[in-house]
């Protein structure tokens, strides 16, 4: 499905660099829309530059400016009002958010936002707080890093000399098997502990107090990033449910939402319903889309450093109009 939607952004681009974002919103009658980031930043850090490309600080305001031009921004209360129709909006809105819980939204994010006040979610993972803990993903972009300062000693390991293409299959590598990362770490002499105690790429429990009193909200995001799809119902439970609860009673929180790590593709009513009673909303990343599950919403990435806002924005819209044709503008949950 993902390599459909690129193809057909790719394919219409040129139409989505001219039409007019608030004719094609009114077209599609979508007045509230979910925009999502990671990390800004003018430098990639090493433990995100070998997986994808950071939005730089210039774009990043640029795409808050088109947001404005065209919809107001949200506050979460306001968004849940909107949502459960107690509330109609004068104009169409945006609801934006963060994950992963990155340092970059304490000192380079947030400032923005409040400059042009903007609200937003920022959704942490469990684990991570305090740089306790490190995503598998970023441990397998800061073994690339060291791959590329020494390929001999790379290609000399055992785990890994019969490998055609190394940094590929360092990519590769899943929540399943991410035990890998740490035994390749250890023979290569990538130490992730000093990589957290010397770059701090997570967000304090400080920063995260100080960014609560300034008004940013704060979820869930899994305990430690792993791939729902390559979990059974149970774990996929605890995950969703443990890190919410940490999160909530650390922070003193007096909402419950959630955001899926990579995606909420495949998983099935039965895990919505168990998890109902523990959350107020959750939210995926498949763009414009509904969900038979009520209190489960989809946003929009806006991270793709290739495109504009607006060429991000028109071409969502227009995947959406033209999946309307087939009724597949609805996820559907078995």
């Amino acid at each position: 499905m993902i390599k459909v939607k690129n193809i057909f952004i790719a394919k219409t681009n040129s139409l989505a660099k001219i039409i007019s974002p608030a004719i094609l919103r009114l077209f599609s009658n979508q007045n509230l829309i979910l925009p999502f980031y990671h990390s800004i930043s003018n430098d990639s850090p090493a433990h995100i530059k070998n997986l994808y490309e950071v939005k730089s600080v210039e774009d990043f305001i640029k795409d808050l400016d088109f947001l404005l031009k065209y919809y107001m921004p949200l506050d979460y209360f306001e968004f849940v009002d909107i949502v459960k129709g107690k509330k109609k909006s004068k104009k169409p809105g945006f609801l934006l958010s963060f994950d992963d819980g990155l340092s970059e939204f304490h000192h380079i994010i947030a400032p923005l936002l409040l400059k042009k006040g903007i609200p937003a979610i920022c959704f942490l993972n469990s684990a991570f707080i305090d740089n306790k803990g490190l995503f598998f993903r970023y441990k397998a972009s800061l073994l690339i890093e060291k791959y590329k300062q020494n390929t001999s000693l790379f290609e000399k390991t055992s785990i890994l000399k019969d490998k055609k293409n190394i940094q590929q299959y360092l990519l590769s590598i899943d929540y399943q098997n991410k035990e890998i990362l740490d035994k390749l770490a250890k023979k290569l002499d990538v130490n992730y502990d000093d990589y957290l105690t010397e770059n701090k790429p997570y967000l304090s429990s400080e920063q995260i107090e100080e960014l609560i009193q300034q008004g940013f909200y704060f979820g869930s995001h899994s305990i430690d990033h792993p791939e729902y799809r390559l979990l059974n119902i149970e774990e996929q439970v605890r995950q969703t449910t443990d890190s919410m609860e940490k999160i909530i009673e650390k922070f003193n929180l007096d909402y419950r939402i959630f955001s899926f790590p990579f995606t909420d593709y495949g998983l099935k009513r039965e895990f919505f319903d168990k998890i109902e009673s523990n959350v107020d909303f959750t939210f995926g990343s498949a763009g414009i889309k509904s969900d038979e599950i009520s209190f489960n919403f989809q946003r929009i990435a806006f991270e793709n450093t290739g495109l504009s806002a607006r060429e991000i924005h028109n071409a969502e819209i227009l995947y959406y109009i033209a999946k309307s044709f087939f009724n597949k503008n609805r996820i559907r949950r078995r």
